[in-house]
């Protein structure tokens, strides 16, 4: 029991390795085939480093998969509606599609790589100041049309009555 939570990560990171693995490895070595192939006699420094950075980053996607997979976050009930994986996810779809972008249309879609760091700073401001105000709990919300509050404060009404009812029934029960 000591170290149940870490085996059960660990386990979770086994399995997401097991299902991701053979598809980022199938996705990376499809393209670097298919760009030496469609490719070799064009192929620059600048294809070079971009093909080692859309490699890079489809392997940072990869861990981030499996971390979330290990660290799940769980969002009230403690079942989350998302698909583990989260924004690595979407990273890794971003880097597929700028891939075989660049060897089936053109070399023009290496510029979709200006868009990772925009992508980043709107996952950070989502973080601190998301579309609920706050979504992430770091910043307050604000109270300006906003009907939140008091569905929060009612779902806790709610939840500390059954408390007292269940401790009631308990007290009872042992008396």
């Amino acid at each position: 029991m000591a170290n149940a939570a870490a085996k059960k990560a660990a386990a979770a990171r086994q399995a997401a390795a097991a299902t991701y693995f053979p598809i980022v490895a199938a996705l990376n070595l499809g393209y670097l085939f298919l760009r030496l192939v469609y490719q070799w006699s064009s192929i620059t420094a600048s294809h070079v480093g971009a093909t080692i950075a859309l490699v890079g980053l489809s392997c940072i996607s990869y861990k981030g998969i499996l971390e979330d997979h290990a660290n799940p976050i769980p969002k009230g009930n403690g079942k989350s509606e998302a698909l583990a994986g989260g924004a690595s996810l979407d990273l890794l779809g971003l880097v597929v599609v700028m891939q075989y972008g660049t060897v089936f249309i053109s070399d023009r879609l290496y510029w979709l790589l200006v868009v990772l760091p925009l992508w980043g700073v709107w996952k950070i401001y989502s973080t601190f100041f998301g579309s609920k105000g706050g979504v992430g709990g770091f910043m307050p919300q604000s109270s300006t049309g906003n009907t939140e509050p008091i569905a929060d404060e009612t779902a806790s009404e709610n939840a500390n009555s059954k408390r007292e009812k269940r401790a009631a029934r308990r007290r009872q029960k042992w008396s």
